[in-house]
């Protein structure tokens, strides 16, 4: 993506941890054999909000097909992993259309090792 795109486009932040393995490589595949543009930090997945429409569209077909019968030998399926994460996506894709400041930026993810007392007013 050029650069005054990039600072210009607004994002959809999908909250997908770099720690998830299988979460983060089946949804890097998807937007790649999809070809959307897409920015990666340690807690998200950030996509251009201009392509939230075809996003929605595709994950729904990939993600929410009808269940499958449950297999007793398993206790979480691919179809279930699928699942999960389209539903992680479409809620961040209507997170970011009702919010009503637009996303300038992908995000970078919140510090929680910050410590600080909240009710402080020292920094």
């Amino acid at each position: 993506m050029a650069e005054n795109a990039h600072q210009s486009a607004a994002w959809v932040d999908i909250p997908v941890a770099a720690i998830d393995p299988v979460s983060t490589a089946l949804l890097k595949n998807f937007l790649n054999e999809n070809g959307f543009a897409y920015e990666l930090s340690h807690r998200f997945f950030s996509v251009p909000i201009d392509e939230v429409e075809r996003l929605e569209e595709r994950v729904t077909t990939w993600a929410m097909r009808p269940a499958l019968p449950p297999d007793p030998r398993v206790t979480y399926s691919l179809d279930e992993t699928l699942r999960d994460l389209g539903e992680v996506v479409l809620l961040a894709i209507s997170a970011a259309k009702a919010n009503v400041a637009p996303n300038y930026a992908p995000a970078a993810g919140i510090d929680l090792t910050d410590h600080r007392d909240l009710g402080s007013t020292e920094p």
